[in-house]
């Protein structure tokens, strides 16, 4: 039986390097520093913990600095380090579910930022994974919900979206499970 490394590997396999001028839509010092750092990774497979915990140049925000092509590519790097714990620094599930929940869903970007919401911006990155990919998030979701025990963020993520994306994109026409 795979196990969910395993499972995450498979999915994000044929995920492709998303070029250097795609790694961030953001500005500043932190995302020029992403781009230094991540410019010559080419390879997620290839990212050391270590690397994970620091990027970009010693902060470790990186994961909040990703454009949404450079998150698909980099995404199971951390999954991955998150599961063998190893990644002591940043929180994937946090990326992948923090704008998805009331409080911050229909928090409005600046017109600077590209206007819209936080949660529309998410959805759009988002929109990018294959249904592999995010049956591989669910399931890494789910995990990282057992190992907390209980979290509100993750579970309103799952059911806000990720559970209804998996369904949409696995199992046409078939509603959404609602609990595990």
């Amino acid at each position: 039986m795979p196990t969910l490394v395993d499972q995450i590997e498979k999915a994000f396999d044929d995920a492709g390097f998303p070029g250097e001028d795609r790694l961030t839509d953001s500005f500043g010092e932190e995302a020029e520093a992403l781009v230094r750092d991540f410019k010559s990774c080419r390879d997620w497979r290839a990212l050391s913990p270590s690397f994970l915990n620091q990027a970009p140049e010693g902060w470790g925000t990186a994961l909040a600095y990703f454009s949404g092509p450079a998150l698909q590519f980099y995404l199971p790097a951390y999954l991955i380090a998150d599961i063998r714990g190893t990644l002591e620094i940043g929180d994937a599930s946090t990326r992948l579910c923090a704008f998805l929940v009331a409080g911050y869903e229909d928090k409005k970007l600046a017109r600077f930022y590209g206007g819209g919401t936080l949660g529309a911006h998410a959805r759009c990155e988002f929109a990018l994974f294959s249904a592999a990919q995010v049956s591989a998030i669910v399931a890494y979701l789910w995990w990282k919900l057992e190992q907390r025990g209980y979290d509100p963020l993750i579970e309103q993520a799952l059911e806000n979206y990720w559970l209804e994306r998996e369904a949409l994109l696995t199992r046409p026409g078939r509603p959404p499970p609602l609990a595990r």
